[in-house]
């Protein structure tokens, strides 16, 4: 249960959001954490619970399922999410320590339904899982909700040019010419880990941060606090894209780096320039994950435009208990129907990847 995989489902991550607030009374996510422990009190497995009020920052998309059991006069508030908030990567929700199995996530996936009945919830939701969670979450009559994200991946590159060098001609030109113009506009980009940001910088991430939220209308999810305790506390995840025009910043890109994959988080910027969003968002991450060795790179999720710069269609999964009989009939007709849009959106999709072969 290390959490390198994905970063953010470390332990000090979610003490992290705590700490600083950004989870917690009054933001809509009220931690309810599941611990599996064996008769010596070790720890076996563990779920990253939590009660919700509304719908915000999931990236799975339940409104109208919630509009549609309220006009019945019955609420889907509050709810139980099994999810790292306001992180769209997929990964384990059932936390085995070492040698777990079957039995460790059967137990788990029991005792998360134990908590939503008692706590009278609405619903279960296990959010961005893996694949291999599905059957145990099927066979407790959870349904399964398919999406579909843009995910780079590497197959052995060792330079961007390389890189380029996959992609058709037409589409090599255009890349080229979005890196141009950010140097034609004076643009230069520096690459900083967590253990190298003062407070300072910690405050000027937090502006960007912001300013992307503001400018969709939108409170920021996260709080001053928390960029401030991660340096601190997992620096060595941390990395960070600032463009700068001479001393000033003009826009930024927070990421965190796992031991195979690279995941684009947050993103800002003080000022629009052309191309400067897939230059900060996309190629320096590129970049960044062929010159650590990564496998993979996920910048975050939707984005039709990630497809002619190399992001592949990529599956993910949910489920989703419903205790109402009749909304859950209604979600499950809708999922089956659901599904099969998606798998084809997918297929379309990739035939829209800009690469001169068909990729393996």
């Amino acid at each position: 249960m290390s959490g390198t995989e994905a970063p953010c489902l470390r332990h000090e991550y979610f003490r992290i959001l705590e700490d600083s607030a950004s989870v917690g009374p009054g933001t809509g996510w009220r931690p309810r954490y599941l611990a599996l422990e064996d008769e010596s009190g070790g720890l076996l497995g563990a779920v990253p619970l939590f009660e919700k009020t509304d719908s915000r920052g999931e990236f799975v998309f339940d409104w109208n399922w919630a509009a549609a059991l309220e006009r019945t006069g019955r609420s889907y508030y509050p709810k139980l999410v099994a999810a790292v908030p306001f992180t769209p990567v997929p990964g384990p929700r059932l936390l085995l320590a070492p040698g777990g199995g079957e039995a460790e996530r059967g137990r788990l996936v029991d005792a998360a339904l134990e908590r939503a009945q008692a706590l009278d919830a609405s619903s279960l939701h296990w959010l961005f899982v893996r694949p291999e969670e599905l059957p145990e979450f099927e066979s407790r009559g959870c349904h399964v909700r398919t999406g579909c994200h843009f995910e780079w991946r590497n197959g052995g590159m060792q330079s961007f040019e390389q890189w380029l060098g996959t992609l058709t001609a037409s589409r090599r030109k255009k890349v080229r010419r979005e890196r141009r113009r950010i140097a034609e506009a004076g643009i230069t980009c520096e690459w900083r880990r967590g253990g190298d940001l003062d407070a300072a910088d910690l405050a000027l991430l937090y502006r960007l941060y912001a300013a992307n939220y503001y400018a969709h209308g939108m409170d920021p999810y996260l709080t001053p606090g928390f960029f401030e305790a991660l340096a601190a506390t997992m620096p060595e995840s941390l990395s960070v894209c600032l463009a700068s025009r001479g001393p000033d910043v003009v826009a930024g890109a927070i990421y965190l780096e796992g031991d195979d994959a690279l995941f684009g988080r947050y993103w800002g910027a003080f000022e629009w320039v052309d191309s400067l969003h897939f230059e900060v968002c996309y190629y320096q991450g590129i970049e960044r994950a062929i010159g650590l060795g990564l496998e993979r790179f996920h910048p975050g999720v939707q984005g039709e435009h990630k497809l002619l710069r190399g992001f592949e269609p990529t599956l993910h999964h949910s489920a989703h208990w419903l205790r109402d009989a009749d909304l859950d009939q209604a979600v499950a007709e809708f999922l089956e129907r659901e599904r099969f849009a998606v798998s084809d959106y997918a297929d379309l999709a990739a035939d829209y990847l800009p690469f001169r072969h068909p990729r393996p």
